[in-house]
Order: structure tokens, then C-alpha cells, then sequence
């Protein structure tokens, strides 16, 4: 008692001291709660909260609802003014586990003995357990050196010679021996009625710790071989959700050790997980890097978007502009030249006065207009030009072709200029996005992985630590040499494709069909083949040598790099296509590969490994052997209770 109340700093403790008393027949199996006595006040040495303390302390108990409450009033104090009595009634109000226990009848007053006897007869307040008396031991008994056995004989006496008692028929009322009988009695009634009750919650708690035990995994292994098997039977189920994840379809395994053999059981699950595999990551990685890919130069250099540098042909030969708006079949394009300001060309109407302000070079639509603001809060309706009748700038391309010269004649397509941009391109536009896609497929095996190794019982207790750092790094080391190599196997597919080739003979269709695709447009235009009315011979002849002189008066590098943009448009598609499929085929290979690897990595540890990675702790020992006692405990205690119902 000493040492628990200099532990905890305080004049009141809630640590129990349990004291076990082994009397053979002579002891009722009971268990005694003896609290401190409820005060009022406290001395100068005494803990302020003592009051406090004691009277939370009592409650905890009282409001047990498997606690008997034996209620000890002297006899010698007014009934009426014990807190004791009070404190019960509000938590026992039907009086069910309350037997008030009236002591010391030797101090009653003469006189007072007949209101304490009708006190113990329920006369003045009734009890359903009733009332009981007992006489302990007083103080000079106690330092005469008195037994508890004659004090006992020395209670009998008392009640059987000493008036009002001895005359009172109900025996029972009396002794200590009399009340540890009706305690026991008691007992065996309350725990029957509990039993239901109690069964429930000790069935609960087994449960629990079955669950418990059964994510432990088992218990601790001793002999290399049940190390072994255990490590095999966690290694295939951690390969069956690998699997499972990479080829996005198939089960999800988890391992557990059995608490007899040793040996891993493989309880296996239907996959229910709605995060998205490994395999529909990747599928959504390949959807992305096949829209970058399409999206970069190679594969839009003649497509009209919004911001593009086009020519507009017009009866006047091209205009330069740049496209604003791009609608269902045509687009809107404003003028680059300020020669170009108001031609009818890109524009149905300019000068528009606006009566509120206006955001300079803004462009709105009306659902069928399309306008474009200027300064001064003026603006103008752009004209909806079908698409046939625009194409991209291929002016940007002398400069490219600036930049390549080599020291052939400049009146030739040249091939080391082509291959020069090709290469380009595929530096700046497609290795980039080749490279994420790798990135990302490294990035998803990694999850994978760990997503994997997490769905195998080791991970769910903790349990081997060191050997799940172990499956972790060598399936990530295995992951890696995939990775890299499928990076080498990308890379080398982006050099081969910086050397330009093909056998498609659609590539070639695709530029003669281009080649005089150009003056077609601007003999119709001049022509004015898309309105009614007809020209005679000379008037026609006068019109096309107007469009070829437009054509003569073109430079040498107008020509090639017009002839370089059909090249360019007509080989980006063909090598697009092989692009899009070669990268995400290489990722997927190593999707498909990486499971046997990581199997080809686990299956080489050694003995000596497997003795290091699967030593518990002895923590996990003394926790496993302690729970596994509980259980049993709890098991014995089930069949006792079922036993008597």
C-alpha cells in the first residue's frame, strides 16, 4: 500500500491490492472489494480532491452492474444521514444487489435497540435482499490478540444471548457466517442470470483474439525447414497479387501461419478492391502518352488549331493570317499584314462601335458570328473561311532549313535537311513523352509492389519486418533492371526513327496528292469556282497565268519548305503511328516479365538470409504466448458457462 500510494503521488489510488485466501472449505469463492470509507472533509496533510477521489473511486463501483453492494451503516449513527445508503439507492433503485449491513449493535444506545430492529425487520424502509447484522471484532478484542475464528463464536454468542436479537425467528439476519452464505448464494443466482450476457461478451472477446492471433501469423518458427515453407507460401502470395495487379485480372491472395505446424495457409479472395489495378494505370498512362504524342509537332504541323500560322487563299493570291476561332468545318483567321486590315478575305464587316468596353484582340461568338475586339471599344465580324480554304505557314520551316544547309544545291529537297528536323522533333516533341511513359511505368510497378506485399499477412502485423524490407527491395531492384532496360530498348527505337524510312506506299500517295493540292486551291479561288457565272477563254488564260506567276515569283526556299511541310506531314504520320504503339508495347513487356523476375530474385535466398529476416521479436514472442493463454482462459471459461445454463 505504501509503495502504490508513493507511485502515484496522490492520497487516493485507483491500483488494487488483490490479496488471494485459500481456506479450503472453511472459504466461499467470493470476491471482496473493500473501498475507502466516503468523508467530508479532510485534514491540513490530506490531498484537497481526496473527497473527490474517494467518491468517483466508490461510484465506478457502485454502478457495476455485476457488483453486490453491501452497504455497511453502524448502528449507532442515524440511518437517514448515511451517504452510503443514498449513493446505492441511485444506482440500484430497485434494490436488486444491495444488502445494507447494519454493525457494531454492541454500541447502540439503551433504548435506541428497537428502532434499529425494525430497521432490520424492513419496517422502515424495505430492501429486496433485506437487511443483515454482524458484530466484528472491537478494539480491545483486537489487542487482546483475538482470532477471527473466536470472534466469530464470540458474534454467535452475542446474537444468541443479548436481547432484542436473540428473539428474532429469522436467524439469518445475523452473523458473518450467515451473511457469507447468503453472498454466495447470491453470487451463483446473479452470475446464472448474467450468464447469457457473459457468454456474449467472453464469445466476443475470443473472437477478437483469434483475429488477433490469426494475423500474427502464428507462432514463432524454430527450425529452418517451417522457416522455409513459410517463406515460400508468403512469396506465392505475394506473386499471385502481384500478378493479379499487373495483368489486371485473376484474385488476390493473403498468407497466414498456422498455429500447429508452422506452415503458411493461402486463403485466397476474390479481388473486390476498387482501387484500379496496375494494368488499368498503365492502360490509362498508354491513353494520355498516345494524346501527347499525336498532339506534338510531327503530328499537327498542317493541323488548322487555334493560334496556327496559316495562308488563306483568296482570288488574290494567300493571305498570311493567324487562326482565332476554330469551328465545325471552318475557322476564323485575323490579319498578320496591316495591308490585310479590312479585306473581305478574312472579314464580313470592320469598324463595329461597341457601347461598352472591350478587351483588345478579345474573340466572342454569338453561336453563329464570331467577332474580334480592337482598340477604342471598336470590334469586327470575322468571316467563317472553310477549311479547305486554309493551310498552315510552312514559312517557318526556312529557317530550319537555314539552319541545315549543307553544301549541296540549294534547289533540292534535301535528305540530310529532313533528317536533321526529323531528328529534331523527335528530341524535342516525342523523347519527353516516351520518357514519362518509362517514368510512370516504374512509378506504377513501385505501387504495385508495395500495394501487393501489403496484402500478405506480414504486413498486416508487422510481423518480419527485415524479410518484407527484403521482398520489397528485391522485387524493386528486379523492377528496376526492367525499367532500365526498357528505357535502352525506347531510347533506341527513338534513334532508329531519327533516320527517316518506310516502305508505306501510303506515305507516297500522301505526297503526290499534296504536292499539287497548293495550285489547285489557288486556281479555284481565282477562279471563283464556289460562285455561280462563267468566264470566257481569255479571261480563264489571263486568271491562271496570273496564279503560276504568283507560283514563279515564289524563292527557292518557299518552294522547298512547302515542299519540306508535305514531307514532314506525310512521313509524321506514318511514323506517329509506330511511336504510339512501339512505347506503350515495350512498357507492357516489362509488366509481363516483372512477375517471373521477382520470383527468379525471391526463390535465391539463403538459409542464413531466411534465419536473419524471420527472427521475431521478443515482443512479438511474449505477445503471442500471452494472447494464446488468454484464449484458452476464455475457452475454459465458455464450456464452464455453458455448463450451466
Amino acid at each position: 500500500q505504501n509503495h502504490i500510494m508513493e507511485k502515484c503521488q496522490t492520497g487516493i489510488s485507483n491500483n488494487i491490492v488483490s490479496v488471494k485466501i485459500y481456506g479450503g472449505t472453511d472459504c466461499y469463492d467470493l470476491t471482496l472489494m473493500d473501498l475507502p470509507g466516503l468523508v467530508r472533509s479532510h485534514s491540513r496533510d490530506e490531498s484537497e480532491d481526496m473527497i473527490s477521489s474517494i467518491q468517483s473511486l466508490i461510484q465506478e463501483y457502485l454502478q457495476n452492474q455485476r457488483c453486490v453492494i453491501l452497504a455497511v451503516v453502524p448502528a449507532n449513527v442515524d440511518f437517514h444521514n448515511s451517504q452510503i445508503m443514498s449513493d446505492a439507492q441511485s444506482v440500484d433503485p430497485q434494490t436488486s444487489r444491495t444488502i445494507p449491513v447494519i454493525t457494531k449493535p454492541d454500541l447502540i444506545d439503551k433504548g435506541a435497540e428497537g428502532d434499529v430492529l425494525a430497521l432490520l425487520n424492513g419496517e422502515k424502509i424495505n430492501f429486496s435482499l433485506g437487511f443483515h447484522m454482524v458484530k466484528g471484532r472491537g478494539q480491545a478484542a483486537l489487542d487482546n490478540g483475538q482470532s477471527i475464528q473466536d470472534g466469530l463464536i464470540d458474534e454467535t454468542h452475542f446474537f444468541d444471548r443479548v436481547e432484542p436479537w436473540k428473539s428474532v425467528d429469522e436467524r439469518e439476519l445475523f452473523g458473518t457466517t450467515n451473511l457469507r452464505r447468503k453472498l454466495g448464494e447470491l453470487q451463483m443466482s446473479m452470475i446464472r442470470t448474467s450468464i447469457p450476457a457473459i457468454l456474449k461478451e467472453i464469445t466476443q472477446k475470443q473472437q477478437e483474439a483469434m483475429n488477433t492471433l490469426s494475423t500474427m501469423g502464428g507462432p514463432t518458427l524454430t527450425t529452418i525447414v517451417d522457416k522455409r515453407r513459410c517463406y515460400q507460401d508468403i512469396c506465392q502470395a505475394f506473386s499471385s497479387n502481384l500478378k493479379a495487379s499487373l495483368s489486371g485480372k485473376g484474385i488476390r491472395a493473403t498468407s497466414s501461419t498456422s498455429s500447429n505446424s508452422g506452415r503458411s495457409n493461402i486463403k485466397v479472395a476474390n479481388n473486390n478492391n476498387s482501387e484500379p489495378s496496375a494494368a488499368a494505370k498503365l492502360h490509362e498512362a498508354c491513353t494520355t502518352f498516345m494524346s501527347s504524342i499525336r498532339e506534338g509537332s510531327l503530328g499537327t504541323i498542317k493541323s488548322i488549331v487555334e493560334g496556327a500560322q496559316v495562308l488563306v487563299t483568296s482570288d488574290k493570291g494567300d493571305i498570311h493570317g493567324d487562326v482565332v476561332h476554330v469551328g465545325d468545318g471552318y475557322a476564323c483567321v485575323d490579319f498578320v499584314n496591316k495591308k490585310d486590315r479590312t479585306t473581305d478575305a478574312l472579314f464580313d464587316f470592320v469598324g463595329y462601335q461597341s457601347d461598352s468596353a472591350l478587351e483588345e484582340d478579345n474573340v466572342w461568338s454569338d453561336g453563329t458570328k464570331v467577332y474580334i475586339a480592337r482598340s477604342n471599344n471598336t470590334f469586327d465580324l470575322l468571316k467563317n473561311i472553310p477549311l479547305e480554304k486554309i493551310r498552315t505557314d510552312p514559312s517557318w520551316l526556312q529557317d530550319k532549313i537555314a539552319e541545315n544547309r549543307t553544301d549541296d544545291l540549294a534547289c533540292f529537297l534535301n535528305a540530310d535537311i529532313f533528317k536533321n528536323i526529323v531528328s529534331e522533333f523527335i528530341e524535342e516533341d516525342w523523347t519527353p513523352h516516351c520518357t514519362a511513359l518509362v517514368n510512370k511505368t516504374w512509378a506504377i510497378l513501385q505501387l504495385a509492389i508495395t500495394e501487393s506485399l501489403s496484402k500478405t499477412y506480414i504486413s498486416v502485423s508487422g510481423r518480419y519486418p527485415k524479410l518484407k524490407q527484403r521482398i520489397q527491395k528485391s522485387s524493386f531492384e528486379a523492377a528496376q533492371t526492367l525499367v532500365t532496360e526498357a528505357q535502352k530498348q525506347v531510347q533506341a527505337h527513338l534513334d532508329v526513327e531519327k533516320h527517316p524510312y518506310t516502305q508505306d506506299q501510303v506515305l507516297f500517295e500522301h505526297i503526290a496528292a499534296a504536292r499539287h493540292r497548293s495550285i489547285k486551291r489557288d486556281l479555284e479561288a481565282a477562279l471563283r469556282l464556289d460562285q455561280a457565272g462563267a468566264f470566257d477563254t481569255e479571261a480563264i488564260r489571263t486568271i491562271m497565268d496570273e496564279v503560276f506567276e504568283r507560283n514563279r515569283l515564289k524563292t527557292v526556299e518557299q518552294h522547298m519548305a512547302e515542299d519540306m511541310e508535305i514531307v514532314l506531314e506525310s512521313y509524321g504520320r506514318v511514323a506517329t503511328k509506330r511511336v504510339i504503339d512501339r512505347t506503350p508495347m515495350i512498357c507492357w513487356e516489362v509488366f509481363r516479365t516483372l512477375e517471373m523476375r521477382v520470383q527468379d530474385s525471391l526463390w535465391n535466398t539463403t538459409d542464413d538470409e531466411l534465419e536473419i529476416a524471420m527472427r521475431d521479436s521478443a515482443n512479438f514472442t511474449r505477445n503471442y504466448k500471452e494472447l494464446s493463454e488468454e484464449l484458452e482462459e476464455m475457452n475454459k471459461a465458455i464450456a464452464i458457462f455453458q455448463s450451466l445454463i
